[in-house]
Order: structure tokens, then C-alpha cells, then sequence
């Protein structure tokens, strides 16, 4: 049987509510035990006997009844110094996730710049190249050669308008400008079954079961939230597609009043915790962290074994 590893892999950036109280938990009951450990080596070493010893020696050269203030007062002063490392630590997290986000949206917007010239300019020119071609199919003073001819360049044409087609819509998604983030998904699974149905029919691969399921309202986020959660999940088929070699894909999208979590299960061979440095899964994990989110991918051990599962959990804060 394939172990999992324990964590297999995590990218973390933000805690969880319950990692939260887990930590404070754990931090008060260092209090509790440091107290313990330290009256416990204080009583066997007798250091309140050898401190009074070394007191009396320096009473009278120095002010040993002002130490513990002053000891007190550093300890203060170590804890004030502590506050404001944490704080300017936290201060460094915003501008990094503000930073981050920052560099998606430009990337964002140059994508959708680059579709819009792939369709206003190359769509124009192929559609050209067409009327052209259809133009001497239909002149009765053409010859054949020159009808065959003109049938290739339609062919050429309609294979190259298709694949600027499909590629306007990976670098910009119409459905989720005009329908919204389920109906982009939705619209995007469903182009995932067409290509997997075609690749069928072309290679000798295995037929690959798609499912999307969506609980609670998604329709209500910002932009940047619904490009965010359409790339992430636009990015896992991808990797799915490629190293997978799954039979069966399920997302699950949960959204809450304080959460929204997206749960993407693969039946595929899964991969050892050294391989999780990918660009696909560093892309997951940047858009992730950019919304102050967390992000753990579990994949089980042995590859060799077929339907071992990769298992992708994401949490956001909305």
C-alpha cells in the first residue's frame, strides 16, 4: 500500500482560525512548563542559597536590592523591541501580498491586451485569407491546381483561426466578463471533456471524468477573486492533463460567509514530496498567498501504482 506523507507537501501562508488557537494553546503552556522546569533546577541546584551567598559579598559595593527592577525593566524593554519586529513583520506580509496581487493584475491586464490584438488583428487576417481562398474555389477561370491549392489554404486558415480561437480564450475567459465565475468554470469543464473526447479519438488514451460541483454562491466576488480562482483551477487541469494520468477529476467549490474552499481529487499515479516544485503548482501558490490564502497539495508516495490520487485543498479568506 502507498503511504502518504506526513505533510506530503504544504505551501502556507496565511493560518487557519483553528492553526491560530492551536499555536496560542501551545504557547501557554510553555508558561506553565517553563515555570515548572525552572523551580525544579532552582530547588536542586539551590540557587536562592548561592545568590544570598554572592549578595552579602557586594552589599555594600553595589545596589543588589535594585537588580530585579532592573532586570524587570529590560525585560520590558526586550518585549517592546519583540512587538515592534512583529509589527514591522507584519507591515513587510501586506506589502508582499499587495505586491504580489499588484504583479497578477498587470499580468492580467497584458493578457487580455494580447487577446484583444489576437482577435481584432490575426482573426481579421485569417478571416481575409479565407474570403480569398473561397474566392478562387468559386471562379469558374481557375484550375485545378489552383482550386487545390486554394482548399489547402482554407484548411491551413481554419486550423490556425481555431487555435487563435483557443488561445483568446486561455488568455482571457469571455465566459467569466459575461457569465460570471460558475458559468466560466462550468463553460471551462465542458471544453475540458470536448478536448479530452477529441484526444480519444486522435491517441490512445484513456477517457477522463470531469466533474465540478459548486456549493453556495459564487457570482459575488471581486474581479481579481474570480480571475484568481479561474486560474488556479485552470492550472491544475493542466498539471492534471499532463502528469496525471487520472480517470476521474473532481472540483469542489464551498463557499461560505467567511471562506471559500476549492478541493481538486485526482485518481491519477501522484508524485514524491521532492517533485512539488513546478511552475504550475508555484503559480498556484503565488495566486494563493496574493489573497492571503493557504494552500496544501497531498499526493501519495509511490508512483509506480496507478490510481494512488493527488488531492489539492485551497482555503480563502472572503
Amino acid at each position: 500500500m502507498p503511504t502518504q506523507t506526513s505533510p506530503p507537501h504544504q505551501i502556507k501562508h496565511a493560518k487557519t482560525q483553528n492553526l491560530y488557537w492551536r499555536d496560542i494553546a501551545l504557547d501557554l503552556a510553555c508558561v506553565p512548563a517553563a515555570f515548572v522546569c525552572t523551580y525544579a533546577l532552582s530547588s536542586y541546584f539551590n540557587f536562592s542559597e548561592h545568590y544570598y551567598v554572592w549578595a552579602r559579598q557586594y552589599e555594600n559595593n553595589l545596589d543588589i536590592d535594585e537588580l530585579l527592577p532592573a532586570l524587570l525593566a529590560s525585560l520590558l524593554a526586550l518585549l517592546w523591541f519583540a512587538k515592534r519586529l512583529i509589527d514591522a513583520s507584519k507591515l513587510l506580509i501586506q506589502k508582499n501580498h499587495a505586491l504580489l496581487q499588484r504583479i497578477l493584475e498587470v499580468q492580467e491586464d497584458e493578457r487580455k491586451r494580447i487577446a484583444r490584438d489576437l482577435h481584432d488583428d490575426l482573426g481579421q487576417y485569417l478571416s481575409a485569407i479565407k474570403a480569398q481562398a473561397a474566392s478562387l474555389l468559386v471562379d469558374t477561370n481557375s484550375s485545378a491546381e489552383a482550386r487545390l491549392t486554394a482548399k489547402s489554404i482554407t484548411s491551413s486558415a481554419n486550423h490556425a483561426y481555431h487555435a487563435t480561437h483557443n488561445l483568446i480564450r486561455a488568455l482571457r475567459p469571455v465566459a467569466l466578463d459575461d457569465l460570471g465565475l460558475s458559468a466560466a468554470l462550468e463553460n471551462f469543464i465542458d471544453t475540458w471533456r470536448q478536448i479530452n473526447a477529441v484526444t480519444i479519438q486522435t491517441e490512445t488514451r484513456s477517457q477522463v471524468n470531469y466533474q465540478l460541483q459548486i456549493h453556495g454562491d459564487i457570482d459575488n466576488y471581486n474581479e481579481t477573486t474570480n480571475i484568481a480562482i479561474f486560474r488556479i483551477v485552470q492550472e491544475a487541469l493542466t498539471n492534471i492533463a499532463k502528469h496525471a494520468q487520472a480517470h476521474a477529476v473532481l472540483i469542489n467549490i464551498e463557499s461560505n460567509a467567511q471562506y471559500l474552499t476549492i478541493t481538486i481529487t485526482d485518481d491519477g499515479v501522484g508524485f514524491e514530496a521532492a517533485q512539488h516544485t513546478g511552475y504550475g503548482l508555484l503559480g498556484m501558490a503565488e495566486r494563493v498567498e496574493a489573497l492571503a490564502g493557504s494552500i496544501k497539495i497531498s499526493s501519495r508516495s509511490d508512483a509506480t501504482l496507478a490510481n494512488t490520487g493527488t488531492k489539492i485543498n485551497i482555503q480563502l479568506k472572503v
